[in-house]
């Protein structure tokens, strides 16, 4: 079953790009189709350099993953410095016969769900968010090339990326997939 769905005429502008056969089972060849059209990998050196390029995503989308734990771990704890803060001030006795007048301070206001969602962090959490989703799919559609080469980028990109940066994890039960 041939799915090159290049159905154009000898004519069509389409004929004189690069054309690799998708084979659906796992394979080695070196003429593939990676990802879109545009990324036609068929000779040697383009489809080791394009090797090389999915590892190092791989790699990379790791280190995202790392940044963003870094950032909520960063958020949390200027949170709770600001609420240790607030505490001491609240629970802050004057001297007798200070400088302060007695009237108590206002009591911190907890932040709404509207100010909270629209923090600048969590919008900028959210956008990276988005960005490792979509690097995800996208070395996912990359494994099913079934090509074994490209497979191995693949799991040695993430390997290795975990191997730096996964390290750093203060709990382990702190997981992408189980809660």
């Amino acid at each position: 079953m041939d799915h090159d769905h290049d159905h154009g005429s000898p004519d069509d502008s389409t004929s004189t790009e690069k054309s690799c056969p998708m084979i659906m089972v796992f394979h080695a060849g070196h003429c593939e189709r990676i990802l879109w059209r545009g990324w036609v990998a068929s000779t040697v050196t383009e489809f080791v350099l394009s090797a090389l390029a999915i590892f190092l995503v791989s790699f990379l989308y790791e280190a995202l993953k790392f940044l963003r734990q870094q950032l909520a771990r960063r958020e949390a704890r200027r949170q709770s410095e600001r609420l240790a803060a607030e505490q001491r001030r609240k629970n802050e006795v004057p001297a007798a016969g200070g400088c302060c007048s007695e009237t108590p301070l206002a009591e911190p206001r907890e932040q709404t769900y509207w100010q909270r969602l629209f923090a600048s962090s969590h919008i900028f959490q959210s956008l990276l968010n988005l960005l490792q989703i979509v690097i995800s799919y996208l070395l996912m559609l990359i494994f099913m090339t079934f090509n074994y080469w490209l497979c191995l980028a693949v799991i040695l990109g993430l390997g290795l990326g975990y191997f730096v940066f996964g390290w750093n994890k203060k709990n382990p039960d702190d997981s992408e997939c189980c809660p």
